[in-house]
Parts: C-alpha cells; structure tokens; sequence
C-alpha cells in the first residue's frame, strides 16, 4: 500500500509519498508535518503490471495570459503519441498553472 500526502504551507503545495495506508499516512502527517494536509491512497487499479516498454515524457505547460510554466514528466503507453498528450493536457491545471499551452519537451521510449 502506498498514500500520497498533500501539505499546503501557504501558497505553496508539496506531495510525498509513504509506504502505508491511510490510517497510518495521517497519523505520520498530524505527528510531523506543519500547515494542512490531505492523504489520498488508491482505489481499484486496472491494467497491468507486465509492461516492459513505455515511452517517458517531458512537457512544459503554460498560462498564455500570466505566462505561468510547470514541467511535468510521466510514462505514457508505447501505443500514445504527441496528440494524445496535448489533448489530454490541454485547458487543464496542474499545480496552479492552467495548460493553455502545451510544449512537448522529450519523448523517448524505455524499458523495463
């Protein structure tokens, strides 16, 4: 099992990752963090965990009008090209910057 912590200080957001579940996540969080927190864990999973092949990902997202830029990297299926990102991204927010524009930095296929 594994949860996701959000801790707002401010402003600003930052995630960490523990190896528990909930109940241990947020009792980790209400013992050593400051400002507010959120723990998420995972619901039901789907696909599966036998790919050997991906292709790994780097774009820069921007507010064309507060010229805001985030970089987010991720893994997307092998069978999933630029278009698909742009599309997916595409008028959405992500860490406060809203993806009026998409620029795809790398896009290189690895194995596992």
């Amino acid at each position: 099992m594994k949860s996701m912590i959000v801790n707002t200080l401010g402003e600003k957001k930052l995630t960490c990752y523990v190896p528990a579940g909930a109940t241990e996540a947020a009792a980790f969080a209400a013992a050593v963090l400051d400002g507010e927190y959120a723990v998420y864990t995972a619901g039901a999973t789907t696909g599966s965990d036998l790919v050997n092949e991906a292709r790994d990902v780097t774009v820069m997202i921007q507010n064309e009008i507060t010229g805001e830029k985030g970089y987010l990297r991720f893994l997307i299926d092998t069978t999933k090209h630029e278009g698909d990102v742009i599309t997916a991204l595409k008028d959405k927010t992500f860490n406060g910057v809203k993806a009026e524009k998409v620029v795809i930095i790398g896009m290189r296929t690895v194995q596992f």
